[in-house]
C-alpha cells in the first residue's frame, strides 16, 4: 500500500509541477489515507530526494525534480526497501553459492529495468 499511495501522491505533485506545492491535508483528502501514514510515506520519498517539503502554515510538498527526471523505479525502491526481494540480490548478498541466486537476481534486474523505463511525466500524460 505504501507504493500505491506514494505513486498517487507523486502523480498529484507532478500534475502541479512546477508552479504549486500541495498541502498535506490536500494530499490526504485526495488519496483517502490517514495523515500519519501519508506522512511516513512522504518522509521516505523526501529522504530519497524525490519530493521536498516546506514547513509552516503555508507549507506543502512539491517534486524535487522535473517529472520526466523521476522514474517510477526510484519511487518504488524508496518505498519498498530498494526492492531487495531476497538477500541474494543485495550487493552484500551472502548466498553467492545458492543455486537459486541467479533466478532472483534476474527477476530483480527485470523488475527494476521495467520500472526505471517509466517516469512520472509519462504517468501524468497517460503514456504508460
Amino acid at each position: 500500500s505504501k507504493t500505491h499511495y506514494g505513486l498517487i501522491a507523486c502523480h498529484i505533485l507532478a500534475t502541479n509541477y512546477p508552479d504549486n506545492q500541495v498541502s498535506a491535508s490536500t494530499l490526504e483528502k485526495h488519496i483517502a489515507v490517514s495523515g500519519k501514514y501519508l506522512e511516513k510515506i512522504l518522509r521516505m520519498l523526501s529522504k530519497r530526494d524525490i519530493i521536498c517539503a516546506n514547513r509552516g502554515s503555508t507549507g506543502g510538498y512539491y517534486l524535487a525534480r522535473q517529472p520526466k527526471d523521476i522514474t517510477i523505479g526510484e519511487i518504488v525502491r524508496a518505498l519498498e526497501d530498494d526492492m531487495e526481494i531476497i538477500e541474494c540480490v543485495s550487493k552484500e548478498g551472502k548466498c553467492k553459492c545458492c543455486p537459486t541466486s541467479n533466478v532472483w537476481k534476474k527477476l530483480y534486474d527485470g523488475i527494476n529495468g521495467l520500472l526505471d523505463s517509466m517516469n512520472l511525466e509519462q504517468m501524468v500524460k497517460g503514456e504508460l
